[in-house]
Order: C-alpha cells, then structure tokens, then sequence
C-alpha cells in the first residue's frame, strides 16, 4: 500500500514508521530527518503550505492517508487551533480530488468532554474545550468531504498517549522531575481518572486499522483501563525507590473521568494493548534516567 503520512516526526510518528516497513510511505515533516528505512520518502514541509507539497504527493499517488499532524501542542488556543483545522480541511479536499481511498485522521479523548466513566464511539460529548471543539469540527468537515467519493474516513480518537519522548510537561516526565529534585508533585486532582495507553500500542493500533478491511468512522484507541492520576505517581515513585503519601479521600473530590469501550476497534482489527500501566512507565522512567 502507498502511503502518506503527515506528523510522522512527532511522537507517535516516530513509533510509527518502524511499523510501516511492508507499504511505501512518503512522509511529511517540517524538520531534518534522516535514517529512515528504505521504503520510506521523506519530503519537507509544512502542510500548512500544502501548494507547494501537491505535485510531489500527486506523483506519489497515496492509497492511503495517515492525518497525525498537528502543530504547536499544548499550545491549544484559537489562532492555532484553526490554523491546524485549515490545513487539514486543506489536506483533505486535497486528497479527495487526488483519489485517495483510505484516509485515518487523529482525534482526541477530548472530544468526549465531561462524560464519566466507560465511553463508546457513539456517546454524545457534553462541554467541550475548544480544541476537542475543533477535532469534532474537523471530523464532521472530514465525513462530509469524503461520503461524497465513498472515500473511507477513519477518525483514530487517541486516548493519553504516554511514553519515552513525550512531552517533558506531561504527567509522568514532570512526577520524574520533581521526584528528583527531592519534592512531591502537586497533583490537582489525584483521583482524576484517565485512560493512559503506551505509546507504542497506540502505533500498532493505527497499522492494525489502515491495514483492516472494513474499519471506518470513530474507534477509540486507549487501554480501555481506568487510572487514577495519583496511581500513576505511585507507579513512579515506586520505580524511583521513594515513597509517597496517598490523599485521603476526605482531600479530593471524588474519581471523575472516562476510559476506552474498546469493542469496536476488538471486533474489527484484533487489536488489543499490550503494554500495561506499570511496565509502560518502568520503561518510560528508564528513557528519562538514561537521557539525565
């Protein structure tokens, strides 16, 4: 299969292209980027500036689409948010009229706003932030694009993606952090409940479905597990040899939050996570030691 792929830079493209060695793949990026295997194309540049991208994708001739990019995390304010949801409206009228069949876009857990508890791909959000506001837009924009071709539009809806690489302000880098400077994290809400999946599952997951014959619309790509926020600094600090003092419920409001009803993408592609909680951050703690 011919593939484009977009964000193939950022942290779950980088996991991502190892697992692409069966399908040419052209890539995208906005960096220098050297080293891929051989049946990987590296084009450079942005998409926001897609017209000067267009003849090369053309002659590429892509059969499928995967749509990661999304520039200036965890900047998610409005200018660039919709400077991200024009370049893919962009991209995706673009591929449309080129022929692509198979396009898989990211979404985000976000979209399904303050529901509690297991979600499933057809649960209606309530109170959205602006950028899973945007993400919604954009796959809404997408199904209307693409239903006129009878293009096939996967909307992969990523859950907390963890993993060596990612974001030094993210939950576990900055718990590391401030576990080494010999301090205990301040967590706003400990008993928070979220769905981490380990980034490299998160990967498999997306070449699992653009290689499925019959997966379309929205899948949830998570753990399908709930953790708690302050178990996932517990994990940490037990890896670290520290101790830490777990709040009383009496501190903290109540678990609040949603994980992954993972029978879709289960019914449709076999895939499952492999890497729980624990051995997923035992690893990422080893990454951040090994970079000190």
């Amino acid at each position: 299969m011919r593939i484009l792929l977009t964000g193939g830079c950022g942290f779950i493209g980088k996991y991502l292209l190892p697992l692409l060695d069966k399908h040419q793949t052209m890539m995208v990026g906005r960096r220098d980027f050297e080293g891929l295997q051989d049946n990987i194309s590296y084009v450079q540049g942005n998409i926001s500036n897609l017209l000067e991208l267009e003849e090369k994708i053309k002659a590429f001739s892509p059969e499928a689409c995967i749509h990661l990019a999304w520039e200036g995390i965890p900047d998610y304010s409005l200018s660039t948010c919709l400077k991200n949801f024009n370049a893919s409206i962009r991209l995706f009228d673009f591929l449309n009229k080129i022929g692509c069949k198979t396009i898989f876009s990211a979404g985000t857990c976000w979209e399904y706003g303050n529901l509690n508890g297991q979600v499933h791909e057809s649960d209606t959000p309530t109170d959205m932030n602006l950028f899973a506001s945007m993400k919604t837009g954009l796959k809404l924009s997408g199904q209307s694009i693409f239903n006129s071709n009878a293009i096939n539009f996967i909307w992969g809806r990523f859950f907390f993606i963890y993993g060596p690489g990612q974001r030094e302000t993210s939950l576990i880098p900055s718990c590391f952090q401030t576990f080494k400077a010999e301090k205990i994290p301040e967590l706003k809400n400990p008993n928070a409940v979220n769905d981490f999946i380990y980034v490299l599952d998160a990967a498999k997951a997306i070449v699992n479905i653009i290689e499925a014959p019959n997966v379309s619309g929205v899948v949830n790509i998570g753990s399908g597990k709930p953790t708690k926020v302050i178990d996932v600094c517990k994990i940490i600090s037990k890896k670290m040899n520290i101790t830490v003092k777990s709040p009383t419920s009496e501190d903290f409001s109540e678990s609040i939050g949603f994980w992954a009803d993972l029978s879709k993408i289960d019914q449709q592609t076999g895939w499952a996570p492999e890497v729980s909680v624990e051995e997923g951050i035992k690893m990422t703690i080893a990454s951040l030691e090994e970079n000190l």
